[in-house]
């Protein structure tokens, strides 16, 4: 049992679940990512529920908090002293019936989307990892993105897959394709086939998602580490992202989701392309929950839910964010 779920279990068990929630105010974010059940060709990590245990999620939030939309929240001054949002990142097709589940509840979600995702369905560069790696770790020799090599020795499967992730974030940069090349000739896999994946939203999707009464937000084109990317190319990836989701939504966007979203996937360059650009708020995704003398609109930050949060987990978190929301 995970310290979550003993957690969840205490404080159920001891009704000390309303005072826990005295010991913090803010803005708490919940993210989401997939729903439904990975696939051979998906990054299981990328799983945060059901769409069945979403609304049940859904429901214990709304229960025992105000659920706002975390594009337009206030979570200082006169605002209530505790609020929970719900955001929802990268375009996936799943996320259609997310966007419903919180209509039919009366909740306002925010919806990052990539745009180029939708405009060329593809394979994201993590489920192509998640595929390459998927028959097992094995020794990967020195190269530009293993400086020393992997040495693979009592690594299991999904821990060899997460080193790989890793790395991919840390180095790929601009060379995400030859990273996977790369990959792809060590551990002697063929890559995904181009064009194959139909797990994206089209665009009558992401309308669909909007005319639900969701929020929406760009989460660049390719999904790409920005902080691994020089300046104009980082200008492009925001920049381009949110003209095109705001031409075929036909309104204004400026909402934006760091891909990656750590501390170290962002930084002042990123920060300065957002300012002139016009993004009036840009989310964070290393957990944590926004005080009530948080003030920087380019970190707001948010907490993900994964599949292995049962609804007491998710419950739990909301309780002792300050705890128990670190990524």
């Amino acid at each position: 049992m995970s310290r979550t779920e003993q957690a969840a279990k205490l404080l159920r068990l001891t009704r000390l679940d309303a005072l826990a929630r005295r010991t913090w105010s803010g803005l708490l974010i919940f993210n989401y990512h997939r729903f439904g059940s990975a696939g051979p060709h998906d990054d299981p990590d990328l799983y945060s529920a059901t769409l069945e245990d979403f609304d049940t999620h859904v429901a214990e939030l709304a229960d025992r908090f105000e659920i706002v939309a975390a594009g337009s929240a206030e979570w200082r001054d006169d605002a209530p002293a505790r609020r929970v949002a719900i955001t929802v990142d990268d375009g996936y097709r799943d996320q259609v019936g997310a966007a419903e589940v919180l209509a039919r509840r009366g909740v306002t979600g925010t919806f990052f989307v990539c745009t180029g995702f939708v405009d060329t369905p593809h394979h994201a560069w993590w489920d192509e990892i998640a595929w390459l790696t998927g028959g097992g770790a094995c020794d990967l020799p020195p190269s530009e993105w293993f400086p020393t090599g992997l040495d693979s020795a009592g690594m299991s499967t999904t821990a060899f897959r997460r080193r790989v992730n890793l790395a991919y974030k840390a180095r790929a940069g601009e060379y995400g394709e030859k990273f996977l090349d790369d990959l792809a000739d060590a551990v002697g896999r063929a890559r995904l086939a181009p064009g194959t994946s139909d797990h994206w939203m089209s665009w009558d999707d992401v309308r669909r998602v909007r005319e639900l009464g969701m929020e929406m937000g760009a989460h660049t084109v390719t999904h790409p580490v920005l902080a691994t990317l020089p300046k104009q190319r980082q200008h492009d990836e925001v920049a381009t992202s949110i003209e095109r989701l705001s031409a075929e939504l036909a309104e204004p966007v400026d909402l934006f989701s760091y891909p990656v979203g750590a501390r170290a996937s962002f930084d002042d360059s990123t920060r300065g392309v957002l300012r002139e650009i016009g993004v009036r708020r840009a989310f964070s995704f290393y957990g944590g929950v926004n005080g009530r003398r948080h003030d920087d609109m380019f970190d707001v930050q948010r907490a993900g839910v994964y599949a292995a949060h049962s609804t007491p987990v998710v419950r739990v978190m909301a309780d002792l964010p300050r705890v128990l929301c670190k990524n």
